[in-house]
């Protein structure tokens, strides 16, 4: 015997697709903040380790941008695979940034709370990659 009201349901939510709002909004602030990188002379860099003063702040901040952009437009046209290569790449990105503010904060320079901002985006970058609409 077959539960068909169980079957119905459970084939609506397989065909469900995980919402966007969590993409979307890492996407959107990794545009803003990549756009406030690149336009700040001296932003990052005085933010970052000071033995890291040949980073390449305006690269780092056109990369945000981009892959922002490149997330953004996966999810407009629900590609899956500019989804996936957007959020994997923004969260090697917003890990390495975090990796730089934390080991500034806490190690040879001053207190700086720019982790704070960092390590939420860090997590909700790792959040839409676990939860990822990466089936086939």
């Amino acid at each position: 015997m077959v539960n068909r009201k169980l079957k119905q349901d459970l084939q609506n939510a397989s065909s469900k697709r995980p919402s966007d709002f969590w993409g979307a909004l890492i996407a959107g602030v990794s545009i803003l903040y990549g756009e406030f990188i690149f336009r700040v002379d001296g932003y990052f860099i005085n933010n970052a380790e000071p033995y890291l003063n040949k980073m390449p702040e305006n690269v780092i901040g056109l990369m945000l941008v981009f892959l922002g952009c490149l997330k953004l437009v996966g999810l407009i046209s629900h590609n899956r695979t500019l989804k996936k290569l957007g959020i994997w790449s923004l969260s090697g990105m917003w890990s390495g940034l975090f990796f730089v503010a934390l080991t500034f904060s806490f190690g040879t320079g001053y207190p700086d709370p720019s982790y704070i901002f960092i390590l939420p985006m860090m997590i909700g970058c790792f959040r839409v990659s676990l939860k990822g609409d990466y089936s086939a």
